[in-house]
Order: C-alpha cells, then sequence, then structure tokens
C-alpha cells in the first residue's frame, strides 16, 4: 500500500483534485494529504483538518440513529409505519416496516429521485432551501404524494426514505434529529468535530462546497442545514474513528450491528446493500458514499488488510477520479 502514495499525488495533482485522501492501516497512518482549496476565492487552503459534506454518506448515521432506538427497544426492525403514526399514509404504505425504510424497498415517495434524471446542480423543491433545517421540516413534500411501489418489490435507492427515517426519529424522541444522532451516534464513535451546521453558521476550517465551475459554492442548492438523508459534515480523522467504532461495536449492539452489516439487498455477483451501508457480498469490504452539488464523498473500509480509505471532496463528483486510484490497488 505504501507504493501507492506517489500514485495518489500524481492522480491528485493531474485531476485538480481538491478536498482530503486518507488510508489507514488499524490505528496507523499510512497516508493522509489534503489538496486544494476550502476556500477559493481566498485562497484558504484544505487541511487533513478541514470539515466536509458528506452528502449522502449521511444516510448511515441516520440507519445507526434508529439502530439506537431499536436497541432501546423503542422500535423494531419489523416495526410498521403505521404502528408509529397512522398519519403517515399514501405516500408510503402503512405496512412497509422500518427494515424496509433501511434497506431502500419501502416504495415510499422520493422528493429527490434518482431513478429519474436529476441534475443535483440545479435542483429544487416548493420549500425554500432556508426553510429546511430538519427532518420534519420536510413534511409538506410528503403529504398528498403517492407510494412508488408496495413494501419489498424491488430495491430504489430512495432520498425521501432516510428524510422519513429522520421523521421517525423526532417523532418517536421528541428531540431534533441532529441532537440526537450527536449524542447517541457522534458521541459513542468518537466523531467529536461531526455534525450538522448551518451553511450560515459554520465552523473554522470547514470546506466550502464548490459546483463543476469550481468557483460557485452550493450555499442555493441545499438545505440550510443536512438532516436525514444528506448534509452532515465531518473529517477524515473522525471517520476513521467511526469505522473502528462500528465494527467494536460501541455505536450498536454485537447483534445488531451484525443484522445491519448483513446483505440485505443483493445488486449482482459481488456487490449488496446492508442498513445504510454497501457491501460486498463476501465480507471482505464495506463502504459509504455520498455525491450532491459541492460534494464527493468516499470512506471504505477493506476487512483482511484493516484498512480504512477516506476520499473527501468539495467539488461537485470530485471523489471520482480518485475513487479509481485508490481501489485498482486493492
Amino acid at each position: 500500500m505504501e507504493s501507492l502514495i506517489p500514485n495518489i499525488e500524481q492522480a491528485a495533482l493531474e485531476t485538480e483534485f481538491s478536498g482530503v485522501i486518507s488510508v489507514f492501516r488499524e490505528a496507523s497512518t499510512v497516508f493522509s494529504q489534503a489538496f486544494g482549496y476550502r476556500d477559493v476565492k481566498n485562497k484558504l487552503p484544505n487541511t487533513t483538518d478541514t470539515l466536509f459534506g458528506i452528502a449522502s454518506g449521511t444516510k448511515v448515521f441516520t440507519a445507526l440513529g434508529i439502530g439506537v432506538l431499536i436497541d432501546q427497544g423503542v422500535i423494531a426492525l419489523d416495526t410498521t409505519v403505521s404502528e408509529i403514526d397512522r398519519a403517515y399514509t399514501g405516500f408510503v404504505d402503512p405496512h412497509a416496516t422500518v427494515r424496509h425504510l433501511l434497506t431502500h424497498t419501502s416504495g415510499i415517495y422520493d422528493y429527490f429521485d434518482e431513478e429519474m434524471a436529476q441534475d443535483c446542480e440545479h435542483f429544487t423543491v416548493k420549500i425554500p432551501w432556508c426553510e429546511l433545517e430538519t427532518p420534519s421540516d420536510y413534511w409538506p413534500l410528503f403529504e398528498g404524494q403517492a407510494m412508488k411501489f408496495r413494501p419489498g418489490e424491488r430495491y430504489a435507492y430512495s432520498n425521501g426514505g432516510y428524510v422519513f427515517l429522520g421523521m421517525v426519529i423526532e417523532k418517536v424522541t421528541g428531540r431534533l434529529y441532529r441532537d440526537f444522532v450527536r449524542e447517541h451516534v457522534l458521541q459513542p464513535a468518537h466523531m467529536h468535530r461531526s455534525g450538522f451546521y448551518a451553511f450560515n453558521d459554520l465552523p473554522a476550517n470547514t470546506a466550502n462546497g464548490y459546483l463543476e465551475d469550481r468557483s460557485t459554492t452550493n450555499i442555493y442548492q441545499l438545505p440550510l442545514r443536512g438532516g436525514g438523508d444528506g448534509g452532515m459534515y465531518t473529517t477524515t480523522d473522525d471517520l476513521h474513528a467511526f469505522w473502528d467504532s462500528l465494527l467494536s461495536n460501541r455505536i450498536l449492539s454485537a447483534e445488531l450491528t451484525a443484522i445491519y452489516l448483513k446483505t440485505h439487498w443483493t445488486f449482482d455477483a459481488t456487490k449488496g446493500y446492508g442498513c445504510g451501508i454497501y457491501k460486498h457480498l463476501d465480507d471482505s469490504m464495506f463502504a459509504v458514499v455520498g455525491g450532491d452539488a459541492g460534494v464527493g464523498f468516499d470512506s471504505r473500509y477493506r476487512v483482511p488488510e484493516e484498512l480504512t480509505l477516506n476520499i473527501l471532496s468539495n467539488v461537485t463528483n470530485g471523489e471520482e477520479a480518485m475513487r479509481d486510484v485508490l481501489l485498482g490497488y486493492l
């Protein structure tokens, strides 16, 4: 793996990569380097401590928040939508279960349906982005909509399903989604700098997200604050701590962690989906990925070598070229 370092640096420079790339083996850092700028106009460079948005990488943390509630006995994997609230009807089958929602097989209405052609840099909804600060704020987008299909019929990646899971967390706990996830997922995972920060109140050393033109920021393309399906911020070191904590059963019980990591839906001969996590069917690698306007993200754990590989980019689809470089040497 050490021989890969010159290739990473060369590829990052050739592709004008902006962000952080890290490789960890167990507790040791094999490679960690920042490239490009967190603030282009002011020439402020990214560092290995910079916070980056992770877009749909957030979904695993929503799934884990639900898992905490399962471990607490508040809900179960087979709890149905109607058992949570009978008002949840029309946009989702009342017989859809928490398991269906976690594994993208519920058929719930999806406000950002990626089975349709969508341009994330120009996508809008009928609620102004500045008014979307927590999952329950999305409720008007679901009212009166129709479900896509019956639960269990097929797999359909669902942003709406994970926003809805965020609503469920708020419904059953009476707390803001971000506060619950911070206390019960991020803190146990030792992800001390990670969180759901508002665009108008970002912490120091947070990367601006840039559209593909690399000069326009994404502040008018995304919700004010992330929640449910995307928008969390984290660092490469926090992600290293995350994989260790998840696989050491410090977030969920050992029994539920095993269920979360098993294959719940098979894509092809080698890959499948667990609960918020993509995986190889032989359990050799787990992955959390995300992409949105101004965000490119890929974090993987390679089990045989105990390797963590992180790519965090503050440019739309900025992780793609570097992903091929890293995976080509595994």
